[in-house]
């Protein structure tokens, strides 16, 4: 009797241990490449929530684990655009191991000439320096985030890297093979009604006979 209560207790357990979701908090440098990967992360089915303040993570962690696995993969954003929220992420993630919440820490980061270059090409200001330059805004917040990088899973520098190759360490260590899948649809189409405006290939058949069925 009381081996069938082990058995049962392991298998209740290994079945919450499934429905948890894979929680993933994607910090790092402003103009490091959060956005382009959290494109790539909501391309994996992820559930992505940008610019959370982190005292409201664990409340989060709270809501994902009891929505019955309908949120099975969740992408948390937290970076230094919560200005003065951000100074208690190192806490909240403290209190996360403490708890043994089970989570991953992805830090995009790059180098400071390229993220200048990066900002010089969008034109875009630096949060951490909105009416200074370009520098200065860059190592305070290198500065910043030096607790959190040291705290990171996993540390990704897009310094040199192209999209294709960003997306291909994305789904290797959050696709689970996901990411390897290739979706083709085959739709026939009038010229007279104009070209499908998405199509990636087309194939021209009008030389055939058309046989009116």
């Amino acid at each position: 009797m009381t081996e069938e209560k082990n058995i049962q207790a392991q298998d209740v357990a290994h079945k919450d241990e499934k429905e948890a979701p894979r929680l993933v908090i994607v910090t790092g440098m402003s103009g490091g490449g959060k956005t382009q990967a959290c494109r790539y992360l909501e391309d994996l089915g992820y559930f992505v929530v940008d610019n959370l303040p982190p005292v409201f993570i664990p409340k989060f962690v709270e809501l994902s684990t009891h929505t019955g696995g309908h949120v099975g993969k969740v992408v948390l954003v937290v970076d230094t655009r919560s200005r003065e929220f951000f100074d208690t992420f190192v806490q909240v993630l403290d209190g996360l191991d403490h708890d043994d919440t089970n989570y991953e820490m992805l830090f995009m980061d790059a180098s400071d000439a390229a993220i200048i270059r990066r900002y010089k090409e969008t034109r875009r200001r630096h949060p951490m320096a909105p009416a200074s330059r370009i520098t200065e805004g860059v190592a305070k917040e290198r500065a910043r985030l030096a607790p959190v990088r040291a705290k990171a899973t996993y540390i990704i520098d897009t310094s040199e890297l192209k999209k294709v190759e960003l997306r291909d360490k994305i789904h290797r260590l959050f696709g689970a093979g996901e990411g390897e899948q290739m979706n083709i649809n085959v739709l026939s189409f009038g010229f007279k009604f104009g070209m499908p405006l998405d199509a990636d290939m087309v194939l021209d058949v009008r030389f055939l006979p058309n046989p009116f069925y």
